[in-house]
């Protein structure tokens, strides 16, 4: 071959060279568009889901939102329990809303849902601080006039015996028999008739529930022989939510000193405004009349029932007219039970409300300790 003829070969093989690189070039090209288009459709897709189930679920008008909380109901309030878990159309869930504000539960308010539950709770102020303060304003129960029973507002007065020396016993004060304490330590009365300062909480230990604590403790110990502890612990401070927490911790350490007691009282007041509901006449002298609170989902309370009962039953007989005429309030779990959880005996006492005067809670104190000592030394 000739020296041309072999460059010209060249020159070909140099063309065909070129060729080749140029097609490689535009399919790596080609390549870079796909991937690039690639992605861009899968951000695409991946925008479209987010953005379509918000629009949905703003369409449904807070269908998902009502199933969540439906399924929070189920799950945490004993008062309702829904016949599905699983999402709901619109009719079911209209259904479900007016059933649920039937029994008082706003579905779009959470909030609703804890107060119904959590009795003492007041949902306009969830959280009280008084450790900076002497005084605060509180709403435990709160149990308003339309609550009470008609039969509260009569006030005739009855003429009965306060003490019975037969019921007296030998004291022993190394096994207390009655344990007395506070889970809201600073719920206060009323200093006279003419008291306006409309304070319903001090930490003044004369003017709020320990001063019925301090009577019941001195008359089941002096006349009728009944050992008591009475613990004054303040437990209703800084965070008033946890109270109960604070309580059972107290209540739990003596639990584990004596192991047990014949009456364990979480003494209480309540909050009517009108006074004269929750005020009876005993041998003419004002006393505030008194009653149970009970968390009936508790393990305890089959055997508190008849407890109370038989407290009752004691109370109508020796004074009618001091227990109130609803004598008792249901609730179904409280705040842990309202520790009523811990012991056969335990109760939950309210002694009168806010608007009641100091002398008037102690009287109820004297009358309240003789019903203690029938039904624990009295004959069975």
């Amino acid at each position: 071959m000739s020296y041309k003829g072999i460059k010209h070969e060249g020159k070909n093989k140099s063309i065909l060279n070129k060729k080749i690189n140029f097609l490689e070039c535009a399919l790596k090209k080609n390549s870079n568009v796909r991937i690039f288009f690639s992605i861009l459709t899968l951000l695409i897709i991946f925008f479209i889901g987010l953005i379509l189930p918000r629009s949905a679920k703003a369409n449904s008008e807070g269908n998902y939102t009502n199933h969540f909380y439906v399924n929070a109901i189920n799950n945490a309030l004993s008062v309702i329990k829904s016949s599905s878990t699983k999402q709901q159309d619109n009719s079911e869930n209209s259904t479900d809303l007016v059933a649920l504000s039937f029994l008082g539960v706003d579905i779009l308010n959470p909030i609703s849902i804890v107060v119904k539950e959590i009795a003492y709770l007041d949902k306009s102020e969830t959280s009280t601080d008084i450790s900076n303060s002497e005084t605060f304003s509180i709403n435990p129960f709160n149990l308003d006039d339309k609550q009470v029973s008609k039969s509260d507002v009569k006030a005739t007065n009855v003429v009965a015996n306060l003490y019975n020396p037969s019921l007296k016993t030998t004291l022993n004060n190394a096994k207390p028999r009655v344990l007395i304490y506070h889970s809201h330590t600073s719920e206060a009365y009323a200093t006279s008739d003419n008291d306006l300062s409309k304070t319903e909480a001090s930490l003044d230990k004369t003017r709020n529930v320990c001063a019925v604590g301090d009577v019941m403790a001195d008359e089941l110990e002096k006349k009728y022989g009944i050992s008591v502890i009475h613990d004054k612990n303040v437990n209703d401070t800084g965070n008033y939510n946890r109270a109960y927490k604070k309580s059972g911790v107290t209540l739990d350490k003596y639990l584990k000193v004596y192991e047990k007691f014949d009456l364990i009282i979480d003494l209480h007041r309540d909050s009517v405004e009108n006074k004269n509901s929750v005020t009876t006449k005993i041998n003419g002298s004002n006393v505030a009349k008194f009653m149970f609170v009970v968390t009936d989902k508790n393990p305890k309370y089959d055997k508190q029932k008849k407890l109370i009962n038989s407290m009752i039953a004691i109370s109508n007989k020796l004074y009618p007219g001091l227990v109130r005429g609803n004598p008792i309030y249901v609730y179904h779990w409280g705040m842990g039970f309202y520790n009523q959880n811990r012991s056969d005996n335990a109760l939950l006492i309210e002694v009168g409300t806010y608007t009641n005067t100091v002398q008037e809670v102690k009287n109820t104190g004297k009358y309240l300790s003789r019903v203690i000592a029938e039904q624990l030394n009295g004959k069975k």
